[in-house]
């Protein structure tokens, strides 16, 4: 603004400020015409800046303007000062807006999206990802993010329910003890009873088997020429490091050291027919009406071990030809020491009575018979206290009298 002059002091003649006319052109928004003086001039854009800010322009709320595009605010609050934040301000949103706008077209454009959408990825029936505009990539990422509230919603639920549940639950109830069956005690028992019972059986196992350094010292007193002779034998175990080792060893040199004695025994020293000895002592029982039949060593037997009863008879006939026949059926089999009892209910006994046996025997593959026979007398009654018995045999023969009282 040019300096005013003071006509007082300087060389001017001063001029009053009704005296000078506006022809600036008109100005039909102030209602300033060519021709109005400058008084005139002044008062209209008084009043049309009373009208906008009052009468007092410090008082014209700038800040609302200045916070639009973060502008400072002027030194002084004039006309001027306020039109120049307009303009600026005008210039700033129109950036604003033009940038907005670009946004909002980059945002609506139609074009493909390349994203990997990783687990949300739809393919063709070839396998090749499908690809997405920007309203469909828009509406998934909204659907999942929608799904995801739901589960999370469902989840805050469901975990709101088990804190209420948690809450209720007695913190110090107990659960009861499981039971179990085992093969020490087949019941079904707590387990804290079961292990108690293992805990015994182990513990008498270890006392009847030995520590394991028991164990241990035992197998290092195996013998150590065993292997050259045994070890190539289906199943040997060269090196046995436990007792199911070792007896698996000692299982097989018994069973090889078994197949040689029978091998020797069928050889050099098996046994025949001859080896077997046959003898028997027979006696009547009046009481029971029956012949007892006696096979001792006294009598003359000796079965070998081996030989065993394959099925005999014992056939005991009277005088008039009857017969009863007794066979031999296991358990009751003529062994060392075995004895008969022979019921003869219907054979006359008035007479000599004829005792014959037909014994078989067996020895794996080999089958022997002995034949035998004796005659006894029954008693015969007398005057006197005492009873003659007589008796016919071989020299070699015995008989047993057995005595009964009759009263």
């Amino acid at each position: 603004m040019p300096k005013s002059k003071n006509c007082e002091v300087e060389n001017c003649i001063p001029i009053h400020s009704s005296c000078i006319e506006w022809n600036g052109g008109e100005l039909p928004f102030l209602g300033i015409c060519n021709g109005d003086d400058l008084n005139t001039l002044l008062w209209e854009i008084i009043t049309k800046l009373q009208e906008i800010a009052g009468d007092d322009l410090s008082e014209f709320d700038i800040d609302s303007l200045l916070d639009i595009c973060a502008q400072r605010a002027p030194t002084e609050i004039t006309v001027l000062s306020i039109l120049n934040v307009l303009k600026n301000n005008q210039v700033c949103l129109k950036d604003f807006v033009d940038t907005l706008n670009d946004g909002l077209a980059e945002l609506f454009k139609t074009t493909g999206v390349n994203v990997n959408l990783k687990c949300y990825a739809q393919f063709d029936n070839l396998g090749n990802p499908l690809s997405l505009t920007r309203e469909q990539f828009d509406q998934l990422v909204i659907d999942t993010l929608c799904g995801h509230e739901d589960r999370l919603t469902t989840i805050e639920g469901q975990l709101i329910l088990m804190q209420a549940e948690i809450d209720a639950l007695n913190v110090v109830s107990t659960v009861a003890e499981l039971d179990i069956s085992t093969c020490i005690n087949p019941l079904s028992l707590p387990t804290s009873v079961q292990l108690q019972n293992t805990s015994t059986e182990i513990c008498d196992l270890e006392t009847a088997t030995g520590l394991p350094a028991d164990i241990s010292t035992a197998l290092a007193n195996t013998p150590g020429d065993l292997n050259p002779e045994f070890g190539l034998l289906p199943g040997w175990i060269l090196v046995p490091t436990n007792w199911a080792e070792n007896y698996n060893n000692l299982i097989i040199e018994l069973e090889n050291i078994r197949q040689r004695i029978k091998g020797i025994e069928t050889t050099c020293c098996s046994l025949n027919c001859d080896d077997i000895d046959l003898g028997f002592t027979a006696g009547y029982n009046a009481s029971l009406d029956e012949i007892i039949v006696r096979f001792t060593s006294s009598a003359g037997t000796n079965i070998p071990v081996g030989f065993i009863d394959s099925g005999s008879t014992i056939t005991i006939t009277d005088v008039d030809g009857s017969e009863e026949v007794y066979t031999t059926v296991n358990p009751d089999l003529i062994t060392n020491n075995a004895t008969f009892n022979v019921p003869i209910p219907s054979l006359n006994i008035t007479d000599n009575l004829t005792i014959k046996v037909e014994a078989n025997f067996t020895s794996g593959g080999l089958t022997c018979a002995k034949c035998l026979s004796k005659i006894i007398v029954p008693p015969t009654e007398t005057d006197c206290d005492t009873c003659t018995i007589c008796a016919e045999g071989d020299a070699e023969a015995t008989i047993v009298i057995i005595y009964e009282s009759t009263t």
